[in-house]
């Protein structure tokens, strides 16, 4: 979770990549500021933590869309944008924070000729779905709700962060007979850390914003929200993949998910990072194989 500005998904900003001038301000913010007025800090935090923002859209990313089924599925009055392509069973595809539908777009052909039907969405404040903030239960929702519209579900591919909303969806309800997570986070504290070091945040600052997420949402939300705890609930067969060099969500995140869901297998891939093992031919065909089980 991110500030609007800030170049940065769920997971730590790349070493390789240079900090943007806003991101630069803002760290010089918290790490001065944050010691001497930790609640304050702490508020800004909190409202920094539920912003997305939009990066520009990969060239094949559109033209996936153009050829793209296109609906809307209105949840509490947001027009969530819902893409398909094909026939047969249905695939969801569970983009990450800051993600956007579109990135199914490698495994759209793949999957439409092995005789499924890929749907994906751009989930509130993502992709072309209005707004700039959102929570993970609003994006469970809009998942349990595109299940309900465009299901049954047969298989789902989750990214990054789509993997914790996709374990809290099926935790809760969803039903989904064949998973793959791409890249997940184990636990909100990962991502609280990461948050807190993307913006240099005092230890003091980073208990105030937790303190008060759980306000918001009860005491249990660490629990809740927990992709290890919430796989752990699950029977269904899973793939998770994760890539060694991934500099935004570590090996290890994917590893504790895996070894936590009975009966998952762990694949680990070299060199494509956070992002281009969605598009590595030789994943995607693993992704297919294990789909079409």
């Amino acid at each position: 979770m991110t500030s609007a500005r800030s170049a940065h998904t769920h997971g730590k900003h790349s070493p390789q990549r240079p900090l943007p001038l806003a991101l630069r301000g803002m760290r010089l913010l918290f790490s001065r500021l944050g010691p001497v007025l930790p609640s304050l800090l702490g508020r800004w935090a909190y409202r920094l933590w539920f912003r997305t923002r939009r990066f520009p859209e990969p060239a094949a990313g559109k033209q996936a869309i153009r050829h793209a089924w296109h609906s809307t599925l209105q949840l509490d009055e947001i027009p969530v944008a819902v893409y398909s392509w094909g026939q047969g069973p249905v695939v969801l595809f569970v983009h990450g924070w800051s993600g956007r539908g579109s990135q199914a777009a490698a495994l759209v052909e793949p999957l439409t000729g092995a005789g499924y039907r890929v749907v994906s969405v751009d989930a509130p404040g993502h992709g072309n779905t209005p707004g700039d903030r959102t929570t993970l239960f609003e994006c469970a929702a809009v998942l349990q709700a595109v299940a309900a519209e465009q299901g049954p579900v047969y298989a789902a591919v989750s990214h990054s962060f789509g993997g914790m909303v996709l374990a809290y969806a099926m935790r809760h309800g969803m039903t989904v007979e064949r998973v793959v997570m791409i890249s997940p986070p184990a636990d909100l504290e990962f991502l609280l850390d990461s948050f807190g070091q993307l913006l240099a945040m005092p230890v003091a600052v980073r208990a105030v914003l937790q303190r008060k997420l759980e306000q918001r949402f009860d005491d249990s939300l660490m629990e809740r929200v927990s992709t290890v705890r919430n796989v752990g609930a699950l029977s269904v067969p899973a793939l998770v993949l994760h890539d060694e060099n991934d500099d935004s969500v570590p090996l290890q995140q994917g590893e504790r998910v895996a070894a936590a869901w009975a009966g998952a297998r762990f694949l680990k891939t070299r060199g494509l990072g956070h992002s281009r093992i969605l598009r590595d031919p030789e994943t995607l065909k693993t992704v297919v194989d294990f789909i079409k089980g």
